[in-house]
């Protein structure tokens, strides 16, 4: 396999498990008004969520960052966001309580 062919089997397994966190993230709905701050998991793998500019979202996860906008449209959050040239949205639950947010049951602690 060429070094050209391994990188881009490295970025579509990385992007993949970037979509896989995502995917099975809920984030907490916040009663009137966007989030703001970085949030942090405590787990086994390090994610954030930082939320900036009334809409703007960046996800780390595996050393991967993703930037776009967000829309919280009840207990749901829906995610706009591109990633090595492909767009992506996505849909998500969320809940959010006191500092934390939660997603798909994994906490996520405002930095």
């Amino acid at each position: 396999m060429t070094t050209t062919k391994k990188l881009i089997r490295v970025k579509k397994i990385l992007l993949g498990a970037l979509a896989l966190c995502l995917l099975l993230s809920t984030l907490a709905a916040c009663s009137g008004g966007g989030l703001s701050g970085t949030y942090r998991s405590q787990g086994l793998i390090s994610q954030t969520f930082t939320f900036s500019g009334g809409n703007r979202i960046t996800m780390s996860a595996f050393g991967i960052n993703a930037s776009g906008t967000y829309k919280i449209n009840g207990n749901r959050m829906i995610v706009t966001y591109s990633i090595f040239g492909m767009d992506t949205s996505w849909s998500c639950q969320f809940e959010r309580r006191g500092r934390s947010i939660f997603i798909d049951g994994t906490e996520f602690i405002k930095q």
